[in-house]
Parts: C-alpha cells; sequence; structure tokens
C-alpha cells in the first residue's frame, strides 16, 4: 500500500525518510523501489557498508546520479550536514529531486537532526505494521491475535508468532532502548512495559507509573517518550473544541501493535484473548491503529468526551 507513495515521494523530492520500527517490511520496500531505478544500498549497521562512508562527501558525490538508500540512517547522525551539502549541490547542478531515501526505525535522533540540516528538503513518511486494508490474506482475527509485523503474521502457528514477538521484544529491551534511553535493567523496562499493556488505552498517570517502578516521574516520562519515538506506543491526546480551554485531560496510551500487546501479556492464541480482562482494551486500540493506517495522509487522531477517537 505504501509503494505508490514512496515511489511519488522519491520523484518529488530530493530526500525521502521511511520511518518504522524494526522488521515492517521498510528494508523490502527500498530494495523493491531500488532495483528497477539502479540505486546504491547501504546498511549503516552493516560494517562492510559502513567502510564505503569512510569518507563520505567523496562516496556520495560519487553516486550523484542514482538514487542513494541509507538504512538505519539514525545511526549516523553526522551525516545530516553531508547529506544537506550534497542535496544543495545537486539542485544548483540542476537535479532538484530523487537523491536519498532514509529508512530508520527510531524517529528521536532522526527527527531533531532533520530539522536542524534538511529543512525544506526532507520529505517523512511513516511504515506501520500491516493493516486490516492490506491484502495479506490472514483473516481480521489473526491480525488482531498476532499484530502486523509479517514474520509474526505469517509464522506457521500461534506458538511461533508468539515466539518470534518475544525475540522481538528482548531484541528492543537489550540493544535498541539502551543506544537511545537512559540505561536501566532490561528486566527492570520489561516490567514496565507490562504495566503498560495491562494499562492499555487507560488515561496515562505518569506519576503513579513512576512509584509503581521506583523511578521520578521524569525518568518514566522519558521511558514513555522512547517508546513513542520508536513507534511502538501511541500517545494519543484528548479533543478540545476549545484550543485555549485551561483544562486538558490525559492523553490516552496504547502499544501501537495488537500482537506485541498479547506477546507482553502472554496470550499465546484466540481462545486466551477471548478470556482475558485487556480484551476490550486490545479490540480498542487495534480499531484505533487501523482507522488511522486508513485515513488520509497527515490525519490528526484524537479521543473525544465518549472515549470515541476523533480523526481531523
Amino acid at each position: 500500500m505504501l509503494m505508490e507513495p514512496l515511489r511519488r515521494a522519491v520523484a518529488e523530492s530530493p530526500a525521502v525518510c521511511l520511518l518504522g520500527p524494526r522488521q515492517v517490511g521498510k528494508t523490502t520496500l527500498a530494495l523493491d523501489l531500488a532495483e528497477p531505478l539502479g540505486a546504491v544500498y547501504l546498511d549503516l549497521e552493516s560494517e562492510q557498508y559502513l567502510a564505503k562512508l569512510q569518507e563520505p562527501e567523496a562516496y556520495l558525490a560519487m553516486h550523484r546520479d542514482r538514487l542513494v538508500i541509507l538504512d538505519e540512517v539514525h545511526r549516523q547522525p553526522g551525516l545530516f550536514p553531508i547529506l544537506r551539502g550534497q542535496i544543495d549541490r545537486s539542485r544548483r547542478s540542476g537535479r532538484r529531486t530523487g537523491l536519498y531515501l532514509l529508512l530508520s526505525s527510531a524517529s528521536l535522533d532522526l527527527l531533531r537532526q532533520s530539522g536542524e540540516s534538511l529543512a525544506g528538503r526532507l520529505r517523512l513518511l511513516e511504515m506501520a505494521p500491516l493493516s486490516v486494508i492490506e491484502p495479506t490474506g490472514a483473516s481480521v482475527e489473526r491480525l488482531w491475535l498476532r499484530g502486523g509485523f509479517p514474520e509474526s503474521l505469517l509464522a506457521a502457528s500461534d506458538l511461533l508468532s508468539l515466539r518470534w514477538r518475544l525475540d522481538f521484544i528482548r531484541t528492543y529491551l537489550e540493544r535498541d532502548v539502551p543506544q537511545f534511553g537512559p540505561r536501566i535493567a532490561a528486566e527492570t523496562l520489561r516490567r514496565f512495559w507490562t504495566m503498560l499493556a495491562h494499562r492499555q488505552g487507560a488515561p496515562l498517570n505518569v506519576a503513579e507509573l513512576a512509584r509503581n517502578i521506583g523511578v521520578d516521574t521524569k525518568t518514566a516520562g522519558r521511558y514513555i517518550d522512547l517508546l513513542v519515538d520508536l513507534l511502538l506506543a501511541r500517545r494519543l491526546p484528548s479533543w478540545h473544541a476549545n484550543v485555549g480551554k485551561r483544562l486538558v485531560r490525559a492523553p490516552r496510551l496504547y502499544w501501537r501493535d495488537s500482537g506485541m500487546l498479547h506477546a507482553l501479556l502472554g496470550i499465546q492464541d484466540l481462545e486466551s484473548l477471548l478470556a482475558h480482562p485487556v480484551i476490550g482494551a486490545s479490540w480498542e486500540g487495534f480499531v484505533i491503529e487501523n482507522l488511522i493506517a486508513s485515513a488520509p495522509e497527515g490525519t490528526q487522531a484524537s479521543y473525544g468526551q465518549d472515549w470515541c477517537m476523533s480523526i481531523c
């Protein structure tokens, strides 16, 4: 579903950034786009590819006439000023589109760097897990239970799907979170994530969460910000007709992928899900994500007084 918007963005903008959590299919999509274009692909987590960028300006200048794909670009934030220079030089020489496709599984550093270095040169697209509008061949019940990550959804059994999601969570806890966030024991952070899973869709009370895991409110707030920045959780704000209103209700926090939510709660199959107290909140979050995926680009979502979601 995202191929045409991505192809159009590359044709209209000098740099495009495709944001999405790990294993959601960003690289596969980018390589499908790259093949007919003869694009250059660089994985910035691989030493082999990083060696090519020891002199990044020279290397990028050498491939100025081709689309260059930089995967996991947030790992090399020092590239952004160089990309800006290359884009500006290409504009002066007449080429204004299709220079760089950036892939990232984290938005926090990337957005900060792009705001400083690529303002007016970068278009952002977000790639979410698979939704009901995409032709996966899976039933709505399976998509709800397993979530939209392709490896999880298409696993041979519910058990194998759950094992994949548990490994996925462990990778984030042990590798990705320590890279971006404050240092904390993986077990403590997992307990925090599980606590949030039990409170799926509830009003966000950071002070209470902080007390429950024995950290200060500021630290707990940073953990939640990190989850949102890693595109794993959604903070859904309340809707107000009067933007100047002093009383603002707390946002609601949702795990964006229902399969990840179920893995954190140890829910293996549909029967277990149907008997679990989280079933209502799980379905609510699943519907919200699918509505947002179906809405036009740039849509803003919020929840209303009667717990219904407003999309505008």
